[in-house]
């Protein structure tokens, strides 16, 4: 991935209040209609909140946030339309990531982007 895209896009209102490391800046943001693992186990609802910085994606489900390293991390991200009208990301990661006391993992997520951001979202990947 061309992470270094990401460096040259403006830096936007860290309005979920990410907590951001030393040179990170928030370029992109989104409410999410839902969120899940690589088997759409729901993870998070329409209150989630998305924030992709030029260093990680982060989602917010309102009881616990989910972090990932682009550069580290991801190994994919696909735009994917399902038979029914549905239209979702899937990243996926190089690991898996257990979570809920251990009691369930997953190796990457799938993000329901509600339809004004799924334009925004997929044009900053394609220029990954």
């Amino acid at each position: 991935m061309n992470t270094g895209y990401l460096n040259t896009l403006p830096a936007l209102a860290n309005k979920y209040n990410v907590d951001l490391q030393e040179g990170e800046k928030v370029v992109f943001t989104a409410k999410l209609s839902t969120f899940g693992t690589e088997k759409d186990y729901r993870l998070g609802a329409d209150d989630s909140k998305f924030t992709l910085t030029n260093r990680r994606i982060i989602a917010d489900n309102g009881y616990g946030v989910w972090s990932v390293d682009i550069l580290d991390d991801v190994v994919s991200c696909t735009k994917i339309k399902s038979m029914l009208i549905f239209t979702y990301f899937q990243v996926m990661l190089n690991k898996t990531v257990v979570f809920d006391d251990g009691s369930l993992s997953l190796t990457g997520f799938n993000f329901y982007f509600k339809k004004s951001d799924t334009a925004k979202f997929e044009s900053i990947m394609n220029s990954l």
